[in-house]
């Protein structure tokens, strides 16, 4: 059975040989395709955009569209955006075995990371997370489950893109929206991230009532493949990220099959 959520994630970059390397070097296939006036029209590219190519998890479950660009096209969040700032889709989750090997790796193909890995327990789950973020303004959560174990088949060093998120400002009408697309919610969580969680997301010299998040994760069928997380900073006021110019670069689109 297909997986359900989003299936691929599409990126508009100006390196697109670093991220090509980054996911064949975890074991992805690598495809170039044809780019079609309609592709072109519909992601709104310019007319001097470059080869597509599309990046296929051995899984088969996800896949990675890139769109290149020239550098003059300008990112959608630029590297530099504080992480809690609203709009656009703000992260791209992936699972490792082992977080120092998933930081050196990123370090080689051009991610900075915003940490170190931080050790926090959320749930009954203890984790390690870090964040990066590369040129375009990607930036890639990567998870190691420390205990209990992943359910699930293993996977070779890091996984497939199985979360994606957004940090809106209307997260009642973010979660209607999804409804539509039969995404039902199975987490919802409302307050200070326990522990060392809030440094995940630099929100750690905050107090607890600003530094109060809501995080909600997505799905149709309440699983982490493809499931979609949204986050609100109720107490932490910054204007929303808006367009400033016709294209834009970074992640661009999470693909949904749907009826």
């Amino acid at each position: 059975m297909a997986r359900l959520g989003f299936t691929e994630v599409v990126i508009t970059t100006a390196v697109p040989e670093s991220l090509v390397g980054f996911f064949t070097g975890l074991g992805w296939g690598h495809e170039s395709l044809q780019l079609t006036s309609q592709c072109q029209e519909y992601f709104a590219l310019p007319s001097d955009v470059g080869i597509p190519s599309r990046l296929q998890h051995p899984s088969s479950e996800c896949s990675v569209l890139l769109l290149p660009v020239p550098a003059s096209v300008p990112p959608w969040r630029p590297p530099e955006t504080e992480l809690v700032v609203p709009g656009g889709l703000f992260d791209l989750n992936m699972r490792t075995n082992d977080s120092d090997f998933a930081q050196a790796f990123l370090r080689e193909h051009a991610w900075t990371p915003f940490s170190e890995p931080i050790p926090w327990q959320f749930g009954d789950n203890s984790v390690k997370e870090f964040l990066s973020v590369q040129s375009d303004g990607v930036v890639l959560a990567v998870m190691e489950r420390v205990s209990p174990p992943l359910p699930g088949p293993p996977f070779d060093r890091m996984s497939d893109i199985f979360n994606a998120t957004q940090i809106v400002q209307d997260h009642d009408r973010t979660l209607a929206f999804l409804s539509v697309l039969g995404f039902g919610t199975f987490i919802d969580f409302t307050g200070p991230l326990p522990g060392e969680g809030p440094r995940v997301l630099n929100l750690q010299d905050q107090p607890d009532e600003v530094g109060h998040i809501r995080l909600t994760i997505s799905h149709p069928e309440a699983l982490m493949q493809g499931s979609i997380e949204v986050i609100t900073t109720p107490n932490i006021d910054r204007p929303t990220l808006r367009p400033a110019h016709p294209h834009q670069r970074g992640l661009t689109a999470l693909r949904i099959p749907c009826d």
